[in-house]
């Protein structure tokens, strides 16, 4: 029998203990030996390394030539079995007790062996869930998420600019972003403009591989138009800035980079939720409409 996590694969050191009742019943001399005998080959592990198991075989008398033969070890009962000598010799009864005494010991290797077996399972599960954890990404409960991209209402407005966010896990792997913007870009027949944004919404990332993982949210964003060379805004003449509002979804992929670091890359799409009236080179023009955008970001968990 090979050797199972701590235990010392080596045969046991047996001791026999015959009481007086029971030398009437078996020879105790011829006991002893065959006991020795029949445990030689019986490997019992032992749970402490670099020790063998020790075993106490005590053979006690009983009325009507009957015997009761108990395994111990360290201080530790291990079972018993109860022999008749049904008019057998004594040597001939001795070579019973001690095939009773090796099957007991052959118990015990097994209840032991499963049980280093079992212990070694749970060992090499524990080791596994730490390696997976190392080898994932961290999460929450809070991460920051930086990103540059761009957007463009189609038609209408092209920007580029950056967004930061704050990422609060809620639950397992559902969260609550909470993010700002910033763009400048180019509004049709108005010229520069500008656009800040802040914004909150749910999200939810899930593992694809050990070191990729899906994200997709949903965000509603305030957000602030500035177009300074527009001569009117919302029908006001003169007015330089404006407000409106933006629902969308976006979709990620993050790429592990360390236990606390993803690399990101994301699409968005989504509305305007107001429109915004203005006056440009050409006359009076409307903001509306899909609201596009991509990204790349760095998104980092604090340890």
């Amino acid at each position: 029998m090979a050797s199972t996590g701590l235990a010392w694969a080596a045969p046991a050191r047996v001791v026999v203990e015959i009481d007086a009742l029971a030398e009437r019943a078996v020879d105790a001399r011829s006991a002893r030996r065959l006991i020795a005998l029949e445990l030689s080959d019986v490997v019992v592990p032992s749970p402490s390394v670099g020790r063998r198991a020790e075993l106490f075989l005590r053979v006690l008398g009983r009325e009507g030539d009957s015997l009761r033969l108990e395994l111990w070890e360290r201080g530790e009962f291990h079972g018993a079995r109860a022999l008749s000598r049904a008019g057998e010799n004594p040597q001939l009864f001795a070579r019973r007790v001690a095939l009773a005494a090796a099957e007991l010991g052959r118990r015990l290797a097994r209840k032991r062996e499963a049980a280093l077996q079992r212990e070694a399972r749970l060992k090499l599960a524990r080791e596994q869930r730490e390696r997976q954890l190392r080898e994932q990404t961290q999460e929450g409960p809070v991460a920051l998420r930086s990103e540059l991209g761009f957007a463009f209402v189609p038609g209408r407005l092209w920007l580029g600019g950056s967004k930061a966010a704050t990422e609060l896990t809620l639950r397992g792997a559902l969260r609550l972003d909470l993010a700002a913007e910033a763009w400048a870009g180019h509004l049709r027949a108005a010229g520069g403009a500008a656009l800040y944004g802040l914004s909150l919404g749910p999200a939810y990332r899930a593992v694809l591989a050990p070191r990729v993982d899906w994200d997709v949210a949903a965000r509603a964003s305030a957000l602030s138009l500035q177009a300074p060379a527009a001569s009117q805004l919302d029908s006001v003449a003169g007015q330089q800035g404006t407000w409106s509002a933006l629902a969308a979804i976006s979709s990620r992929l993050e790429l592990r980079l360390s236990r606390q670091v993803r690399a990101s890359l994301g699409v968005e799409g989504g509305a305007l939720l107001r429109s915004v009236s203005y006056r440009g080179e050409s006359g009076q023009e409307r903001l509306r409409g899909p609201w596009l955008s991509g990204a790349l970001g760095l998104v980092v968990t604090p340890p």
